[in-house]
Order: structure tokens, then C-alpha cells, then sequence
């Protein structure tokens, strides 16, 4: 992309969220909002912090300057919304999201205002996605986009298997930290630690986002 500047959007919506309750909708919206919030915990650049936006009730759009967080942005929103959700929700919380890579041409304030390749790269890709699909990605280089398909549909059907505790286990090593912080901190032993990083897939989640980061970080500066 030579000296151009490059963001990540994020554009999603949240799965069935018309059959959640209405005793658990503000549950649900809260836990949205507070992950924006988390999401800048993964970012080292205070001057650059990443910003969302809520419009038509249940759908949402961000701006991540990084554009080599946006994978672990996204993970973030969903294992914020499986560690959230209720044993008597008849529906598995979860957010369908599409992170476009490229260049901004307007970034008012308010993010969902925007315009530039990377929105265009975004929000038309989640009105194109599958019903069962859950995370899509599309940046300005095919054979990046054709690499990240099949792995981002396997971590679909890993997260569609995760309990709240393993979505939390998750949530809580996207933070980095360490599995003795989490087991202290959760009062729980690093056996019971151990088993939930392995019943979440968290090896090959891992894997994942390592290698999303390094293909967009070694692009950026191509």
C-alpha cells in the first residue's frame, strides 16, 4: 500500500437479536457498548484509540487504526457477548461481523458516517454473508482474502461451540494475560485454567490471529 495510511472497519450486527427478551435486551446492549471499550485494550497507541458506533438498534461499525487488530477486535465483541449471555436465552449471543481493510477517505466523528475503501470493503460484505456465516474478510489483496476464508469459517464453528466460561477464558487471554493472572483472578486452578483454553480451541484461534496479524502488518508496508 506504499506510504498510504490503511485502517481496519469493523461492520456487524447481532445475531436473533429480536428473539432475546426484553428482560435481557439492555444485558445485551450493555455488553456490546462495554466491549467497544474492550476493544482498546488490544491497542498500544493511545493518540489512535478505536471507536464504534450503535445504529438501527442492533447493528454497529468501528474504525481501527491498526488494521492488524481487527481480527482481534472482532473476537473480542463476540467472546464478550458468549461470556454474557443468559442459561435461559433461547438464542446463543453472538455478533456477525465483516472487517474491511484499506485506505479512509472521511472519518467524521461519528464512525458510521465514514467513507473510503475500507468501509466499502466492510459494510457490503456483511450484506452479502451467508446465513451461517459469522466473520468475513476482505482486504485489497486476493490471495490474502482467499487464505482467510477457510479459517475464519472454522473459528465460526469453534466459537458456535463455546460455553460462557471458555468464552471468558478467551476474552481474558485476548488481554494477554497470563494463565496464572486468569486462574488467580478467576479463583481457579491452572487444571480447571487449562481446560477451559483447550475446550475453547484457543491453540488454533491463536494460530489464527498470529498469522492474520503478520500477512496485514508485512502488507502494510509493501
Amino acid at each position: 500500500m506504499g506510504n498510504r495510511l490503511i485502517y481496519a472497519v469493523i461492520t456487524g450486527d447481532l445475531v436473533d437479536s429480536s428473539k432475546v427478551g426484553q428482560e435481557h435486551r439492555e444485558l445485551l446492549i450493555n455488553t456490546l457498548k462495554e466491549s467497544f471499550k474492550l476493544t482498546n485494550s488490544l491497542n498500544t497507541d493511545p493518540e489512535n484509540s478505536i471507536s464504534f458506533d450503535i445504529y438501527r438498534g442492533d447493528s454497529f461499525q468501528g474504525v481501527i487504526p491498526d488494521p492488524s487488530l481487527g481480527l482481534a477486535a472482532s473476537l473480542v465483541i463476540r467472546s464478550s457477548l458468549r461470556k454474557a449471555q443468559p442459561e435461559s436465552s433461547p438464542v446463543s449471543w453472538d455478533a456477525r461481523t465483516a472487517i474491511g481493510i484499506g485506505s479512509i477517505n472521511n472519518l467524521p466523528e461519528a464512525v458510521s458516517e465514514g467513507d473510503g475503501e475500507a468501509y466499502r470493503r466492510s459494510g457490503p460484505h456483511l450484506d452479502k454473508m451467508k446465513p451461517e456465516q459469522r466473520l468475513v474478510i476482505n482486504t485489497p489483496w486476493k490471495e490474502v482474502n482467499d487464505e482467510m476464508r477457510p479459517p475464519a469459517a472454522l473459528l465460526d464453528a469453534v466459537i458456535a461451540k463455546w460455553s460462557p466460561p471458555q468464552a471468558e477464558i478467551v476474552l481474558e487471554l485476548l488481554k494477554d494475560k497470563s494463565r496464572i493472572t486468569i486462574g488467580e483472578e478467576f479463583g481457579i486452578s491452572q487444571a480447571a485454567v487449562h481446560y477451559r483454553v483447550k475446550g475453547a480451541g484457543w491453540f488454533a484461534i491463536n494460530q489464527f490471529l498470529l498469522r492474520y496479524k503478520n500477512i496485514i502488518q508485512k502488507k502494510k508496508t509493501e
